[in-house]
């Protein structure tokens, strides 16, 4: 009976714990979904591993999924069977399956490669089975499946002998453990399965887990009845309080986590414990995981946690410096404060505050009565805790609420001085309040008069100046009297005052007060009353320069928050360093829209005010994170044409420049960080020749850019460490060549071509210059030979003229010499025919001496050779060349021949002829008719005209 009540007192003892941890103290992870819809891989996942380059594998129910920090991908089996189990030994991943196990292998250029191991396996010893665990030991490995476990020494695949079906193969401390379906246990030692003494108690359970402890023994984790201990000989259940809900909740798997035990279970999510048994932690689907069925566990070497779920898997980063508190019961946090040992925290619906625990978890929440509503600040101030609510300022002191002020919506307490005496300055809802100390409390004292307006934010310089943030209006400048009873003046700022933006918000940063317009912040000049860009800073800040909110922390330390961005800075004498960065995303932080808060509520802790709930930020956790992380990694670069038709892709590790044609312009580059795969990473990049400053950080692994124009590229990223600090740059550079008609000979045959037609323009030019100095000059020239034709002409014709005139008296002179030769002749022909009668009538009366006498010098005289040769010096004169020309025609004429053509030129008669040549008509018309046949003219050719023609 005692044993039973001592095991309900522990259930109950447990279970509340259970609750306490679960509904009230921060859970100090960050938990990372993946889920099933956004890899495409299968609600189930059954095993997870991770390769010596920091790649993670997952066995699915779609097959193996490959996370490289970069996109997901899939590696499938070509039947597309569940993967139940997956190792990774050295470059390979070996993986389980139904009827199937083998391993992939990278072969180059990011491609993996399926070797099957079955063609190693008597097909008869592995039938209707499935590979559920794959271990590793002394070089060989071993796949276990419920009806076989199969030895692979790296050339042959053997299977061991069994003593029947067995359960999951476990490893712990070196050595390999397995279970007998509904039987005992077992450990494999030189490849033989030797039973374990007094384990055959486990035949009504399933063992699921094994661990080996710092003090030697074993923890075994079984479905139905919990935890045993196991010191190498006897087994005993391990009595902790935790023990019996495991029972309930039934265990499914496990792994060490440095020295901590981790338990996943069927219906209950992760369980934490210490090598005590005390439970730490207790992770489920209200607190983080995406569903209580944890199938598989992880523990990498940088002690995060993997889990398998039975939709999706999440990554569990245990050194996570934030401590997520969700608390949807409180509402929306604004503000907090650590008093008595308390964290109190104030949201929309009141007051809460938390005890805390010897390991500084805040537990058992509870609710400050009265405080119901608005909460606009908590501070503490000479061991006072300070509280703004919607009805007024009240002092929390145990719990119980003291008003000092009844203005309703005091926003907060600004310290500063009047003379020697100490004040509080608190802008409220409708007036501006002033506190003074009375026995050390801080009471109400007066509402300054003259200026009533609603005013959160307010600020005062060193010359007593208030600048003050109207909700609605923007800021004003107020200067009240020497008591500071009165606004004496106030005035609203802008565009005169440098304000050519609209704001409400105003703040302190080394001892200047700042207004931030979303871009840059601008800085008081009390002397002058006017607002001015703090260029100095501004450039330092770098993006932070547009913070919208502003939060001293502090000596010198300050929190710059940003849509997107939180930054810790020192900032002294014009000086600022970034200490941290903080992107809230990437723990799943959501602040307070337009009410943006961080605390400092310790030295080394930071509150952040969530719409959830808080969280808690440990600095002491930030410097242990790695400030130095290896520059991302490009995965993938890829090219390809507009149409998306032809691709090209290049290798990450190319040492060369990639030169693409201008039709590959489509520019893909994939990259991440291998050590922050599981948890979002964030980079920055920009493309050096299109653009010139870097992104936004982002969590995106890709980026393409479409329509590059030619030219040389080199595309930056980098990615920002678990400190919020960017890594070194990745840099890839290419070129992408113009079309031919943009290239270097292009432009080179433009530049041809251009001085070619300016050559030919300068030519045309020159012959255009040319031809009108031609044509000017053809013109003078035409004139001058129209001139000296006109006088050659005139030349011509006074030669011709005299020529025509010595032709004419040549004619005559032939004419008439001739005449006087047919005149001669005819005259010796007549004195020949009476001389030849005389003889006839005086017979020889005339001597005949002086008959013969007188006929012979008649009849030379008739044919007088120096007649001939004188006629023929001036027919010449008269007709050049004539004898020559027709004697190169008609080579066959006689001299006779060239006597009659001579005379039938003068265009004499036979009758005339006759004389001249001494013969008869008849005779003339015999010479007539052989010069025609000799010179073969027709009949119906008159002789005498082709003569003179000719």
């Amino acid at each position: 009976m005692k044993l039973l009540y001592f095991k309900l007192l522990s259930f109950f003892f447990c279970a509340f714990f259970i609750c306490i941890s679960e509904g009230i103290s921060q859970q100090q992870f960050t938990v990372f979904h993946h889920q099933s819809t956004s890899y495409k891989g299968g609600s189930q996942n059954w095993e997870i591993c991770k390769d010596e380059k920091g790649r993670v594998f997952v066995a699915t129910s779609n097959g193996l999924l490959m996370l490289d920090g970069a996109q997901p991908r899939m590696l499938e089996m070509k039947d597309k069977t569940i993967i139940r189990s997956v190792k990774s030994i050295g470059d390979r991943v070996y993986i389980g399956s139904f009827q199937e196990f083998g391993f992939w292998q990278e072969v180059q250029n990011g491609e993996w490669e399926y070797t099957s191991l079955i063609p190693l396996v008597d097909k008869s010893r592995f039938q209707n089975d499935e590979i559920w665990k794959i271990v590793e030991a002394d070089g060989m490995v071993y796949f276990q499946s419920f009806g076989n476990i199969f030895k692979y020494d790296q050339k042959n695949v053997e299977p061991l002998d069994l003593p029947g079906p067995v359960l999951f193969l476990l490893k712990s401390g070196g050595r390999i453990f397995t279970q007998a379906i509904n039987g005992a246990l077992y450990e494999l030692i030189n490849n033989k399965l030797h039973l374990i003494e007094g384990s055959d108690f486990f035949a009504t359970t399933e063992v699921k887990s094994m661990f080996k402890l710092s003090n030697g023994r074993f923890v075994i984790g079984t479905a139905s009845m919990g935890l045993y201990l196991f010191d190498g000989l006897n087994f005993t259940a391990w009595d902790v309080p935790s023990n019996h809900l495991l029972k309930e909740y039934k265990i499914n798997g496990g792994t060490m986590l440095g020295d901590k035990i981790i338990l996943g279970t069927i219906l209950k999510g992760i369980f934490v414990l210490d090598q005590q048994g005390e439970l730490l932690q207790h992770l489920n689907s209200s607190n983080g995981l995406q569903n209580n069925t944890v199938l598989s566990l992880y523990a990498d070497k940088d002690l995060n946690l993997w889990v398998g779920l039975d939709k999706g898997f999440d990554f569990i980063w245990f050194h996570s410096p934030v401590e997520k508190n969700n608390e949807p019961e409180m509402g929306s946090s604004y503000t907090a404060a650590l008093y008595k040992g308390k964290l109190y925290v104030g949201t929309n619906q009141g007051v809460f505050y938390f005890e805390t625990n010897s390991r500084g978890d805040f537990i058992k929440r509870e609710f400050v009565q009265g405080t119901q509503g608005q909460v606009w600040f908590l501070k503490v101030l000479n061991n006072q805790l300070y509280c703004g609510l919607n009805n007024g300022t009240y002092i929390i002191d145990e719990q119980k609420l003291r008003k000092v002020s009844s203005i309703n919506g005091g926003y907060n307490l600004k310290p500063f001085r009047v003379g020697e005496e100490e004040l509080m300055l608190q802008s409220t809802y409708n007036e501006i309040v002033v506190f003074k100390k009375v026995d050390d409390i801080w009471t109400f004292a007066r509402s300054l008069n003259g200026f009533i307006a609603p005013a959160r934010f307010l600020e005062v310089d060193h010359m007593g100046n208030m600048i003050l943030g109207h909700s609605i209006k923007g800021l004003y400048l107020l200067k009240a009297d020497p008591l500071f009873e009165t606004v004496v003046e106030n005035k609203l700022l802008g565009f005169e005052e440098g304000l050519s933006f609209q704001t409400n918000r105003v703040f302190k940063v080394d001892n200047r007060i700042v207004v931030p317009s979303g871009e840059q912040l601008f800085e008081w000049d009390a002397v002058s009353c006017k607002f001015s860009p703090w260029d100095t800073l501004n450039k330092q800040l770098g993006s932070f320069a547009c913070a919208e909110t502003i939060i001293p922390i502090g000596l010198n330390t300050y929190w710059f928050i940003k849509k997107d961005e939180i930054g810790m800075f020192e900032i002294r004498f014009d000086k600022a360093r970034l200490i941290y960065r903080i992107i809230p995303e990437m723990f799943d932080l959501q602040l307070v829209d337009l009410n943006e808060s961080i605390v400092d509520i310790t030295n080394n802790k930071q509150l952040i005010c969530l719409e959830d709930g808080f969280g808690i930020l440990d600095l002491t956790k930030m410097t242990q994170l790695n400030t130095v992380s290896n520059p991302p990694e490009m995965k993938q670069i890829l090219f390809s044409q507009a149409s998306g038709n032809k691709k090209l892709a290049f290798n990450t590790l190319l040492k060369h420049k990639p030169q693409l044609s201008n039709g590959y312009n489509n520019a893909t580059l994939s990259f991440s960080m291998t050590e922050m795969t599981g948890r979002l990473a964030y980079y920055q990049y920009y493309l050096e020749g299109l653009e010139n400053s870097w992104s936004k950080w982002n969590t995106s692994t890709k980026i393409t850019y479409t329509r590059l124009p030619p030219g040389n590229y080199t595309f930056n990223v980098r990615g920002l460490t678990s400190v919020g600090m960017p890594t070194e740059t990745t840099s890839v550079t290419f070129k992408i060549r113009p079309p031919w008609y943009l290239s270097w000979y292009a432009y080179a045959g433009y530049v041809i071509l251009t001085i070619a037609f300016f050559l030919l323009l300068w030519h045309s030019y020159r012959r255009r210059q040319w031809l009108r100095q031609e044509k000017a000059l053809k013109e003078e020239n035409e004139l001058m030979k129209s001139k000296s034709s006109q006088a050659e002409a005139e030349l011509f014709k006074l030669s011709n003229d005299k020529l025509h005139t010595e032709i004419t008296m040549k004619n005559m002179e032939l004419a008439k010499n001739t005449m006087a030769m047919i005149k001669k002749n005819e005259l010796l022909i007549e004195i020949r025919k009476e001389l030849n009668q005389q003889k006839e009538e005086l017979g020889s009366r005339l001597p005949t001496k002086y008959y013969s006498k007188i006929s012979k010098l008649i009849e030379t005289s008739i044919n007088s050779e120096h007649d001939w040769e004188m006629f023929e010096y001036l027919f010449d004169q008269a007709h050049e060349n004539f004898f020559k020309r027709l004697k190169q025609a008609y080579p066959e004429l006689t001299p006779s021949d060239f006597r009659l053509c001579a005379y039938l030129r003068m265009n004499l008669t036979s009758k005339e002829i006759a004389p001249l040549l001494n013969i008869t008509i008849r005779g003339i018309e015999e010479k007539r008719y052989r010069l025609r046949k000799k010179i073969n003219l027709q009949p119906d050719q008159n002789l005498t005209e082709f003569i003179i023609n000719f």
